[in-house]
């Protein structure tokens, strides 16, 4: 009976989680940061990343950086997500995703971490990685 109780509460405290939901709003917020990216609107993109972004990096140097990203690599034309990592810690609620993008003048691997509040998701983190970047 015990160990069938601690399956119930088990069951009970997955429920509240819903991968099914979070990630689709990180996709979505994808979808925008390339949107913003090809309009060369990076300080939109600071502006709505989330707090620990803007502890971690100031405006200026995080549009120096997508101003590399847009100029080197061109537009973004299209990707696809590579795999996802919904985690909920003492510290949040985030979602990882790894994507393959496709740019005018080259390919990227980039991961996004972002803050999943509600149906909110705020960027945290980017990193990309690209032989473009350095090429051309």
């Amino acid at each position: 009976m015990r160990n069938c109780l601690a399956f119930v509460v088990a069951s009970l405290g997955l429920v509240g989680c819903s991968p099914g939901a979070d990630v689709p709003a990180a996709e979505h917020a994808i979808v925008e940061f390339h949107s913003d990216l090809n309009a060369a609107n990076f300080q939109k993109i600071y502006s709505a990343g989330d707090a620990e972004l803007k502890s971690a990096t100031t405006d200026a140097m995080f549009s120096k950086i997508l101003n590399a990203v847009h100029s080197k690599l061109g537009l973004f034309k299209t990707g696809k997500s590579a795999g996802w990592n919904d985690n909920v810690t003492t510290g949040g609620h985030f979602v990882t995703i790894s994507y393959q993008a496709a740019y005018q003048k080259g390919s990227a691997v980039e991961s996004f971490i972002y803050r999943i509040d509600g149906n909110r998701a705020a960027l945290v983190g980017y990193h990309i990685n690209s032989d473009a970047l350095l090429l051309n």
